[in-house]
């Protein structure tokens, strides 16, 4: 049994390495797991003369700020993710949008040339909404019509909590393979869809769960460039969660509940030396941290 957990623990550590904290959102040149630094300086906080710069100059500032971030995506209860909007998934969501699209015309103009898949958002069973007091959430379902998210497909990671949908799932995946092409009509190159997926554990911790992950990785995921599966099975986000961000951090073989996910569920994702191919590449195995705020 110590081998055993050595030898996968030592799988583990090749893939994904077990010392560094990664942050999705801090370093856009290598798309995902990127380390941060502790103890580097903040830097200027403000900068009087922004507005003076050329314009040029200005747009590029604005562009090097858009880095790849994790959106969470869930339902209150599978029913809500009826049939009667074919046309749209049914998803809500407390991921806040990039605030360049709140800063100024220009800002937003830059901003909307990069996320530029608006998904639409329902409301979730709350009676006020805390992205907007003013909408009143009694009936969970109803369109949202003054929050949509805004997406980048080629570099932002879509997170889904809770258990698996199919039919939910793959009009999900369609529905953006389809905005994310009409987005690009203009454009030079192919629309390829969500790039980057990362779902719970939970809908795959029974015992054929890898052969099903498997028969996903040659089918809807097939494209994927990165597919993660992090550590957090409810349904729904924490209650003390008032909505921001979310970072995508390695799951730490020092930990006791991951050493147990790698001796019983975790063995069949288990692959050669290390995880099982998924799309394009191994997956990877993540913990999920809900931050408030941008």
């Amino acid at each position: 049994m110590a081998a055993l957990t050595e030898s996968l623990s030592s799988r583990a550590v090749g893939e994904v390495p077990t010392s560094t904290t990664m942050s999705i959102s801090q370093e856009p040149s290598d798309g995902r797991f990127s380390s941060t630094s502790a103890d580097e300086s903040p830097g200027l906080t403000t900068f009087s003369l922004f507005s003076l710069l050329p314009a040029e100059l200005r747009l590029k500032i604005w562009r090097l700020s858009f880095f790849p971030r994790t959106v969470v995506l869930h339902t209150r209860r599978t029913h809500y993710a009826d049939d009667n909007h074919r046309d749209q998934p049914k998803w809500q969501s407390l991921s806040f949008n990039p605030v360049a699209l709140s800063v100024s015309m220009e800002a937003r103009q830059a901003a909307l040339r990069h996320y530029n898949v608006a998904l639409p958002l329902y409301a979730p069973f709350v009676r006020h909404h805390p992205l907007d007091p003013e909408i009143n959430s009694e009936r969970p379902g109803d369109l949202l019509p003054s929050r949509s998210l805004y997406l980048n497909l080629e570099h932002d990671t879509v997170a889904l909590l809770g258990d698996l949908h199919y039919t939910r799932l793959t009009n999900l995946l369609d529905w953006l393979r389809k905005t994310g092409a009409s987005t690009l009509r203009n454009q030079k190159g192919k629309a390829r869809g969500l790039r980057r997926l990362s779902m719970s554990m939970a809908p795959w911790a029974h015992p054929v769960g890898a052969a099903t992950l498997k028969a996903f990785a040659r089918t809807i995921f097939a494209d994927l460039d990165e597919f993660i599966l992090f550590l957090y099975a409810e349904r729904m986000p924490p209650a003390e969660w008032k909505g921001g961000k979310c970072v995508l951090q390695q799951a730490s073989v020092d930990t006791d509940y991951y050493r147990r996910f790698l001796l019983s569920r975790g063995k069949q994702f288990v692959d050669g030396d290390g995880w099982m191919k998924v799309g394009k590449k191994p997956m990877k195995v993540a913990e999920i941290q809900f931050v408030d705020g941008w």
